[in-house]
């Protein structure tokens, strides 16, 4: 187990990485997503659906099953992404819809 000041050490590393503005970009590649440089709420969705994870963190989880399904001598596949069409679409809905109102 760490020690206390151990721990404090590495807060204070935690806390200069979270400030650098390198790692406050949003890494998701759904750029036309509606929620995209909206971490908190895109988590917050995720959380509540509870149905996949966020795109950004699929990757290295996908990585990390893969090694595992490997293991037992298994697969992983990885299922079929939304077309970034669908992202095009929901924005013109959306200019009709407010267009009506």
């Amino acid at each position: 187990m760490r020690t206390k000041e151990e721990y404090y050490e590495l807060v204070k590393q935690i806390r200069k990485i979270v400030a650098d503005p390198v790692n406050q970009k949003c890494p998701c590649p759904k750029v036309k997503c509606e929620w995209h440089g909206k971490c908190l709420e895109c988590v917050t969705l995720h959380r509540y659906y509870k149905d996949h994870v966020p795109n950004c963190f699929q990757q290295f989880i996908n990585d990390k099953l893969k090694a595992v399904a490997a293991v037992g001598e298994m697969d992983a596949i990885e299922k079929e992404q939304t077309p970034p069409e669908y992202w095009d679409y929901v924005r013109e809905r959306d200019k009709k819809d407010n267009e009506i109102m």
